[in-house]
């Protein structure tokens, strides 16, 4: 008997802290609206978000972090806990990931001084496909950039290597996220209709090759789902009844902008049609692309970005009307020193970025205007 009320008072105690341990678990996840990638707010000073979600990781085992994950009311507070299951190599993570595709629950995310709004898909998605881990951040991060851009370095400097590896778990976490898995997730976002409020969506179709099998969903994304980022995909296929969505897209140069050329509205598809032409240089384009310059040499607020797509676009061309066209263009911006010079360093920008020996005279024509 006595052993038998020995076991119940262990187990009462052991149940008690258990329950103890997923209050404070639960009551720390109620604090978290926020989400602090790093522990200083660019002023020396500590989030209360990164301190929340150190206390969190402290606290939470991992069924807390699942239960979490799954269902808590606050946004932030799932997306930490998710990326804390990540950074404990939790496989769990998976279905968690796959069922909250569709998560589009706004909150705010710090990274130092800077604060920005994000969703918890696109968090989730983010902490897997950027191989961040929360429990050494900064660690992982610079780790991941020595791989990528100092192969050299760290076969020389094992030590350094081994020494990062230590402090992070980047290369466990890497393990459990596999290339096959990869390659699942960047499937269900690319078929899945209503993704947009995923960035990775937006990288995969950077990278999509134009094969016929993605026409189809590329058509519904771009005139089902209005991803404007689906057209220049669309138009590596050169299809004749695309053309007037890309002449329609070109003439928005002007939506969602005031008379000072000030944004106050939602903003046009000019640029994606201008990333549309830089791959199609068709000469059905050729009169919306005159207006789109009109409008850009006139303005009193510059889109730098446009600017340099427009002469990407002109450049696709590759023939004398082009040379002709950009020689003009550059000749009207005269009229405004400031115009001039922002569209010479764009167009340079340009040229750097898709060099063609035809238009290297014009480089040198207006070199020497300062």
């Amino acid at each position: 008997m006595k052993k038998w009320l020995m076991l119940c008072v262990v187990m009462f105690n052991f149940v008690t802290a258990a329950f103890s341990q997923n209050a404070k678990a639960v009551l720390i996840a109620d604090s978290l609206t926020r989400v602090s990638l790093y522990d200083n707010n660019g002023w020396g000073g500590t989030p209360l978000a990164w301190t929340l979600q150190e206390h969190l990781n402290e606290v939470a085992s991992n069924d807390d972090l699942v239960a979490l994950a799954r269902s808590h009311r606050n946004g932030a507070a799932r997306a930490v806990a998710f990326r804390l299951l990540l950074a404990r190599c939790d496989s769990r993570y998976r279905d968690i990931l796959y069922c909250s595709l569709n998560d589009t629950t706004s909150f705010r995310e710090q990274g130092f001084d800077i604060i920005g709004s994000t969703n918890v898909a696109n968090y989730m998605v983010n902490a897997v496909t950027q191989h961040w881990d929360f429990q050494s951040l900064r660690d992982s991060i610079y780790l991941d950039s020595l791989i990528r851009s100092e192969p050299k370095l760290m076969e020389t400097a094992p030590h350094l290597y081994n020494t990062l590896v230590k402090r992070s778990t980047v290369r466990d976490f890497r393990r459990i996220f596999t290339q096959k898995d990869s390659v699942t997730l960047d499937s269900m976002l690319f078929f899945t209709p209503n993704m947009q409020h995923i960035d990775r969506l937006y990288t995969i179709l950077e990278e999509l090759p134009a094969e016929e099998c993605y026409y189809e969903r590329l058509h519904q994304m771009y005139y089902d789902e209005g991803i404007a980022e689906a057209l220049p995909n669309l138009c590596r296929y050169r299809r004749e009844e695309d053309k007037a969505t890309v002449i329609e897209c070109l003439l928005e140069y002007s939506k969602g902008l005031d008379k000072e050329h000030v944004r106050n509205g939602p903003e046009g598809r000019t640029n994606q049609g201008l990333e549309a032409v830089s791959i199609w240089p068709d000469p059905a384009f050729l009169p919306a692309l005159r207006k789109v310059r009109d409008f850009e040499v006139s303005r009193k607020h510059y889109n730098y970005g446009r600017i340099r797509l427009f002469y990407l676009a002109l450049m696709a061309y590759d023939d004398e009307n082009s040379y002709n066209f950009i020689d003009e263009t550059l000749r009207m911006t005269g009229r405004n020193k400031t115009t001039q010079k922002y569209h010479l360093e764009f167009f340079h920008k340009a040229y750097e970025t898709n060099p063609n020996f035809r238009y290297e005279s014009l480089l040198k024509k207006y070199d020497k205007i300062p």
